[in-house]
């Protein structure tokens, strides 16, 4: 297809109000060239936030307060057929690698009663009206066309007049398309018989067809394996390279930086040195409290407005951020005890955050 058809076949697109899957993730989707979770550096990337996300306890509220019975069927199991984990699991995995997440839900009386998460490289936004500020959804998957009610959608990032959103692997397609590269090369570099392993050298003038008689000598291409013979004058130079060289740690060291700058996720938590940075105790801590205040929460904050938009009115959800910034036992265990004295916290309440059994009536000061 040339340019002009490209051009013109997406401004048909855009005239129907339709928005085109990131080239990225079209690829991915049908297994293509580009396969981002094929980077270590990005599979542990989306593993990290995957776990991150899904390890923090979801409360329910009803009306501003918070349930202390069980949790509303929708909430503890969303799709009937997987777990709880599972389907957060995929929605983080789905805004990671794509900018969306899709949640096709099936009601009962006006209630939502299922839902299920559809792979958003497979899903086609439109505009069914006429104002771009103010569009009409529908959402095409599979050959049926769903419109608003039927379809929660998560953004990762909102962009204005985008009727999808962006994610930082399909918006960073280029960084992880260089990763990518300097992957193979470094795969081909020992395989490669173009690669320059060595060369001939000579202290004397040599004409062309010298040279190359020495270089069809060399090569011995009846017998790759045999003995070379030097001609006159000349010796071989092997090009060595320092084992660092080799394993090219340093365009490694560049890429899985740039990949946990692109994700927002510590360099300390995807395993990578940073140069130059001093790592102790306190900025590691405030790290990881960044990580969760300017990367998990653009997450969990689209996956509670689901939940939201999903529960009966009036419920609403909330991940406990707590859990998630468990100090030491020693720290921990001071703030209980400054918390309890200050009658903002009972002893059961404590016990509750430990994931404990509240004590029996009477033994509160035991």
């Amino acid at each position: 297809m040339s340019i002009m058809d490209r051009i013109g076949a997406a401004w048909r697109m855009i005239t129907r109000g339709e928005t085109a899957m990131p080239d990225i993730v079209r690829r991915t989707a049908r297994g293509g060239d580009i396969e981002p979770l094929q980077l270590s550096t990005v599979f542990r990337g989306v593993q990290v936030l995957q776990t991150a996300i899904t390890g923090l306890p979801l409360d329910e509220y009803v009306h501003g307060v918070k349930t202390a019975g069980a949790p509303s069927p929708l909430l503890d199991r969303p799709d009937r057929a997987r777990s709880r984990r599972d389907f957060i699991a995929d929605l983080v995995a789905s805004m990671v690698m794509d900018g969306n997440a899709f949640i096709h839900v099936q009601r009962y009386k006006g209630e939502v009663v299922d839902a299920r998460i559809l792979p958003p490289s497979l899903v086609t936004v439109t505009n069914r009206g006429t104002d771009i500020a103010s569009p009409r959804l529908a959402y095409g998957y599979a050959g049926a066309i769903y419109d608003a009610t039927q379809i929660v959608h998560l953004k990762f990032l909102n962009v204005p007049g985008q009727l999808r959103g962006l994610g930082p692997i399909s918006a960073a397609r280029e960084e992880v398309e260089g990763a990518k590269m300097a992957r193979d090369y470094k795969a081909r570099f020992y395989t490669d018989g173009s690669n320059i392993k060595g060369y001939l050298k000579t202290e004397q003038a040599m004409t062309k067809e010298s040279a190359d008689k020495a270089k069809a000598v060399w090569a011995n291409e009846d017998d790759p394996m045999g003995i070379r013979v030097l001609g006159k004058n000349l010796s071989y130079v092997p090009l060595e390279l320092k084992p660092a060289d080799m394993q090219f740690l340093e365009t490694q060291q560049f890429d899985t930086t740039q990949i946990a700058r692109l994700l927002g996720i510590p360099a300390s938590i995807m395993l990578a040195a940073v140069e130059g940075s001093n790592l102790t105790y306190s900025n590691i801590e405030q790290s990881w409290i960044e990580f969760a205040d300017y990367t998990l929460a653009a997450y969990t904050g689209e996956i509670e407005e689901a939940f939201n938009q999903m529960l009966p009115a009036g419920h609403t959800v909330r991940f406990d951020w707590d859990s998630s910034r468990r100090a030491d036992m020693s720290s921990r265990f001071s703030a209980y005890r400054t918390a309890i004295e200050a009658g903002w916290l009972t002893v059961d309440e404590v016990r509750e955050r430990e994931g404990m059994q509240p004590l029996k009536e009477g033994h509160h000061d035991a």
